[in-house]
């Protein structure tokens, strides 16, 4: 991954990985809350439970410590961590209006259509949810003038009825990601979000890291995904990737390599059974690894060599040549020895009478008897 400098943020030495790794999230929380810290005495909701849900109830602890704040979760799991983390009320899906109106003793109005409308409520809520249904009753449970923060991101297209906005003037706020904050609160510097919520971090007056809760092997990521996909089951609140979890035999940046490719050379002797890759073309000598001249070939075995002809070096060997030509697709090479027969009609008198003498160690057969040729059926040629 390509990124510019100005992208990146160095961990200081004294934050751990599991805090770093919730860097960005407490980000999230912390730029949400500085766009509305709630006054001493005033009461906020906090809609969802998840990371950013619970991530923003300890912001709002370290920043508004003499806020009652409120939450609304789904799951009984969720319902004890946002107690342990210091929720004054507990609100469930199911009744939410008559529990905003116990909370707050707010006045709820039905109407004839089955509307619901409250004179009252919170001062401020946070919607990490951001779905159609949690605007439209975050917008019913503030209070005139209060204010919605909504955090959660929902690509769809919503319908909703805006009526709170002008009716009883509520501030709808939107929240994305993390930027420039001014910080410390009421100063005129600027500070990035993520400065902001790493020097909570190192103060502890935030402690994401309590927030995970399974840890997965990197290769097992199929797990993870279903153990966060499926919380009602799992207990879930943030799945992380712990690389000290993976096998002792992975070694870090290696990236997978295919075998090396085995140049084929001309030699004396036959050489060894090898797996060559198929690149689909014959492979040649290389320049540089040992030859053994011969005559020049005919043309048809100009066209299986596709080289030019090589000028003999001696008499010996002339008479023992191999030449290696591994067969397309397969791994299996066929030996042709001694191509003299293609050449001896070329031949003057005057080279055949120098070539009739001996050779010092030279046995190699003058013709293809005895020579073991695999059988190439017309299934093995294509």
């Amino acid at each position: 991954m390509l990124l510019s400098e100005r992208q990146l943020f160095r961990i200081p030495p004294d934050v751990s990985d599991e805090q770093a790794v919730l860097l960005e999230p407490s980000a999230v929380a912390v730029h949400a809350v500085l766009h509305h810290i709630p006054r001493p005495g005033e009461h906020v909701l906090v809609i969802g439970a998840g990371t950013i849900g619970l991530l923003t109830l300890q912001v709002l602890r370290a920043l508004a410590p003499e806020t009652r704040v409120s939450v609304m979760a789904r799951h009984a799991f969720q319902v004890e961590q946002a107690t342990r983390m210091g929720a004054s009320y507990i609100l469930y899906p199911r009744d939410t209006y008559e529990s905003v109106k116990r909370t707050t003793g707010a006045q709820l109005y039905k109407g004839m259509f089955g509307s619901k409308m409250l004179l009252g409520g919170y001062d401020a809520i946070y919607d990490t949810v951001g779905t159609q249904r949690t605007l439209h009753d975050a917008l019913r449970w503030t209070h005139a003038g209060g204010t919605v923060v909504l955090i959660g991101v929902n690509l769809h297209l919503m319908h909703i009825d805006l009526t709170p906005i002008w009716y009883q003037e509520i501030n709808l706020v939107g929240s994305i990601a993390h930027g420039m904050e001014i910080w410390p609160i009421g100063s005129h510097e600027h500070h990035s979000t993520f400065s902001v919520a790493t020097e909570l971090i190192q103060s502890g007056q935030i402690y994401p890291e309590k927030l995970i809760t399974h840890r997965f092997a990197l290769n097992n990521f199929k797990d993870a995904l279903s153990t966060s996909i499926d919380k009602s089951q799992s207990r879930a609140v943030k799945v992380v990737f712990d690389y000290a979890l993976m096998p002792a035999t992975v070694v870090p940046n290696v990236r997978a390599t295919g075998r090396q490719r085995r140049p084929t050379t001309t030699t004396t002797q036959p050489p060894e059974p090898s797996m060559p890759h198929d690149t689909g073309e014959p492979s040649l000598p290389q320049e540089g690894s040992q030859r053994i001249a011969a005559p020049a070939p005919s043309m048809q075995n100009r066209e299986i060599l596709q080289q030019p002809p090589i000028p003999p070096s001696s008499r010996q060997e002339e008479d023992d040549r191999t030449v290696t030509v591994p067969k397309l697709r397969r791994n299996r090479h066929i030996h042709i020895k001694s191509l003299q027969k293609n050449t001896e009609d070329r031949q003057t008198p005057a080279e055949t009478a120098q070539n009739a003498a001996p050779a010092a160690t030279n046995d190699a057969p003058d013709t293809l008897e005895g020579v073991e040729t695999p059988s190439l059926t017309p299934e093995e040629n294509l």
